[in-house]
């Protein structure tokens, strides 16, 4: 018999409950000790229990003289009588306390106790033991673990009653933690699970379980697709009535609990054939791949060892351009196609050459570049695959990363030639590959911006003609946005692409429209309009949630780009913890807008040296593929970073920047840095050319004017404030005179002058305005 252990945390629980409310309701799986941890903690008073799986009990007399009524295994009273008995049994009986068990969840039939605090809940994490307490009880029982042994242990038991239980007996005496013991563990666990929950389902049920026990999440349509059974969501109620071993994952998915899912696979292994199981992956990938996750298809395809479904996604894939592919979801699986079948595939080797590039292996990309060149240098136009390789060619040429658009604008009549030959066949393109810009979209086309208004009229028809659906307002938006980054009048322009939207979004491409409101955005922040810039981006974000998902996570960088300029640091900062991607040795260079918001919020943030490193990583893409833009924005956003840390380089990285701006008349790149550039474009001028710096100038200080706190530090206390200090600053912030204070405290009002120096010195601030701004963004005093 084991010694019985309650988590200090529970019995204060427990104790709390027992005096503010009428009912105690323990919620949670099998094996967590509820029927246990009830009897310990009632030891000291009079009960009674009873088993919801008789209830005639609900027909008897009130118990007389007792603390407390006891029902377990309450799922079992499904008749809405007795559920209803035992609801005036708790109304009518002030006096009595009902502790009750069960594998399920609360029922709706006993919310009303819940909403008006006469029911306190105690759930599976209650019970789970904590590090102490599992300590605690294995010493009880005959068992201690080394410190190293008691990690392991609180790792592979999540701290879970029933496996305690279990490895205690087998550890007694002094037998150590081995994965011996540990498979002993699980068997008892499982056999356990089999015989108190399993074998007591339906036979429909049970194979549902074990039809989608091998996904971490699963909604009722994957459910359905991969079991057949058109009662889905009866059978998914039942396990959530019946049992808490399914777990909400989001509003509509589900999870199980981590033990139980072990033991379903388990099961399934014991019941399945392996063709049984290679069907449920099958099914599950075919779910996935119409749904568009591509990443789990394959993995579904893998682990059913159906290559011809794989290999078939991913010639799929590779003919897409990178704003639609998914070669980040799929890279794993490219790189494990065996060589020999890449060469013998046009499609592969170009989808090769593609992923490497994105991946800024050049080398790579360049060698399966050749490779296709290769293969193509045999063929004749007669050949079925003279089109296709051609124009897989083409496509590269134009679309690779490293493949500079200066090229491009130079054999323009070439490749209209060889992309509108219809002997050919040649993948679509993306100019903007999700990013809200043309000129620093798929391409960095700043050379194009130097003469737009020619290259408007000269290229326009050839670049519509190969962009096809992605050129329908392609022109227009290119100029506007050079006009807009010049700094020149471009609203003409902008009324013209707005009247043109309704036809992009019938015949163009989203990428085009999210190019367009995305510059609309950009010069309405411009004008001072931040608000209506969010809107803007916030309805474009709703109307692409169902169908253009892909966009969303630069929807998204932008409107924190906007919050960090409107002050609003709390939406910056959940995106930056939430959303922004992860510095990693991989950088995914699809995602740099989103790395360059990433530094912008750690700048705001006062973390220069993580901001360093963020834009430190994409400068070999910047300076390898002639990114002119992004690499402007580097500078900048660096010599931000340095200028802070008083690091004399600023002036090097800023220089470079204003060199690089110039040289296309770039005035909106630094501009719109406002109050953060403002010390170093007034303390540097620019020499080389003193109407371009009165231009820049006055932009930048129209936008310090609009957004004087945009990248501004938060504030930081430089020491801790004394409690005197402290006092003095409430009453600071509730706009008190420094006589008022004195009155106050009843101190002389020196004293408080020298109080209100001190604090504005240890808040960073100069005025005591700025000081009720501060106390409140460091939450030193709440109002």
């Amino acid at each position: 018999m084991n010694e019985v252990v309650i988590k200090p945390s529970l019995r204060e629980q427990f104790l709390q409950g027992w005096a503010q409310c009428r009912v105690i309701f323990f919620s949670a799986p099998c094996g967590f000790g509820k029927s246990t941890a009830a009897t310990a903690l009632l030891s000291n008073h009079k009960t009674c229990v009873f088993s919801a799986e008789d209830p005639e009990f609900l027909r008897e007399p009130m118990p007389k003289n007792v603390d407390a009524i006891v029902i377990d295994s309450l799922p079992a009273l499904k008749d809405p009588e007795d559920q209803q008995t035992l609801c005036a049994w708790i109304r009518e009986n002030p006096e009595l306390h009902f502790v009750i068990l069960s594998r399920g969840v609360l029922p709706g039939w006993l919310m009303p106790f819940r909403f008006t605090g006469l029911l306190q809940l105690i759930e599976a994490r209650d019970l789970l033991f904590d590090r102490d307490t599992v300590r605690v009880f294995l010493e009880k029982n005959g068992c201690t673990p080394t410190e190293a042994e008691l990690n392991v242990i609180i790792h592979d038991s999540l701290g879970y009653p029933l496996a305690l239980t279990a490895l205690s007996r087998l550890m007694q005496n002094g037998q150590p933690y081995t994965p011996e013991i540990v498979g002993i563990v699980q068997q008892e666990i499982y056999h356990y699970f089999e015989d108190n929950i399993f074998n007591r389902f339906s036979m429909p049920l049970r194979r549902m379980l074990l039809d989608i026990a091998p996904f971490d999440t699963f909604d009722a349509e994957l459910a359905q697709m991969i079991s057949g059974d058109s009662h889905i969501n009866e059978l998914i109620s039942i396990v959530r009535h019946d049992t808490t071993m399914l777990l909400n994952a989001d509003a509509q998915k589900y999870r199980f609990w981590s033990f139980f899912q072990q033991f379903l696979m388990w099961e399934l292994r014991q019941v399945y054939t392996p063709q049984e199981q290679a069907a449920v992956y099958s099914r599950a990938g075919l779910y996935y791949e119409l749904h568009e996750d591509y990443e789990h298809a394959l993995e579904c395809y893998s682990r059913c060892k159906d290559h011809r479904r794989v290999s078939e996604m991913l010639i799929r894939n590779a003919e897409q351009h990178p704003g639609v592919g998914h070669y980040y979801e799929m890279e794993k699986y490219y790189y494990a196609i065996p060589k020999e079948e890449i060469l013998r595939s046009p499609s592969l080797m170009c989808g090769m050459s593609m992923l490497t590039s994105l991946c800024m292996d050049y080398e790579a990309s360049e060698m399966w570049y050749s490779a296709l060149q290769e293969y193509a240098a045999p063929l004749k136009k007669t050949d079925t695959a003279y089109k296709e390789v051609r124009g897989k060619l083409a496509y590269l040429d134009i679309s690779l990363p490293q493949r500079s658009s200066k090229g491009i604008a130079e054999n323009i009549d070439n490749y209209f030639k060889i992309l509108t030959d219809k002997s050919l066949q040649t993948p679509t393109f993306s100019v903007t590959s999700m990013l809200p810009s043309l000129m620093n979209g798929g391409k960095d086309f700043c050379s194009w911006s130097k003469h737009d208004e020619l290259l408007y009229k000269t290229i326009r028809k050839p670049m519509e003609a190969i962009l096809g659906k992605d050129g329908i307002g392609f022109a227009d938006c290119a100029l506007c946005e050079s006009k807009f980054e010049k700094g020149e009048d471009n609203l003409p322009w902008l009324m013209t692409l707005v009247a043109q939207l309704p036809e992009i979004e019938r015949h163009g491409t989203p990428d085009m429209t999210f190019a367009i409101i995305g510059l609309m955005a950009r010069v309405q922040t411009k004008q001072g309009n931040a608000i209506m810039a969010l809107s803007s981006l916030d309805s474009l974000r709703t109307e692409f949630e169902e169908d253009n998902k892909r966009f969303l996570p630069n929807i998204d960088a932008m409107r924190c780009r906007i919050w960090l300029r409107t002050g609003e640091m709390e939406k910056a900062e959940q995106w930056y913890r939430t959303s922004a991607p992860q510095i990693t040795p991989r950088i995914r260079t699809m995602w740099r807008y989103q790395y360059i918001t990433r530094a912008m919020v750690e700048i705001a943030l006062g973390e220069e040296n993580a901001a360093l490193l963020t834009l430190a990583s994409l400068i070999p893409f910047c300076e390898r593929c002639g990114r002119v833009m992004d690499r402007i924005y580097i500078r900048i956003l660096t010599a931000v970073c340095y200028q802070r840390q008083n690091n004399a380089r600023w002036q090097e990285e800023w220089m470079q920047a204003l060199d690089a701006a110039h040289e296309y008349r770039f005035v909106m790149p630094i501009a719109q840095f406002g109050a953060a550039v403002m010390p170093m474009l007034t303390f540097t001028g620019y020499k080389k050319d003193e109407s371009f710096f009165s231009l820049l100038l006055q932009e930048t200080r129209r936008q310090a004017v609009l957004y004087p706190n945009f990248l501004r530090p938060m504030p930081r206390l430089s020491e801790p404030l004394s409690p005197a200090e402290t006092q003095v600053l409430r009453l600071l912030c509730g706009n008190r005179s420094n006589q008022e204070i004195a009155d106050i405290l009843g101190v002389k009002v020196a004293t408080v002058k020298t109080h209100v120096i001190h604090i504005l010195q240890k808040l960073g601030v100069k005025r005591r305005g700025e000081a009720k701004e501060v106390a409140q963004k460091l939450h030193i005093i709440e109002f």
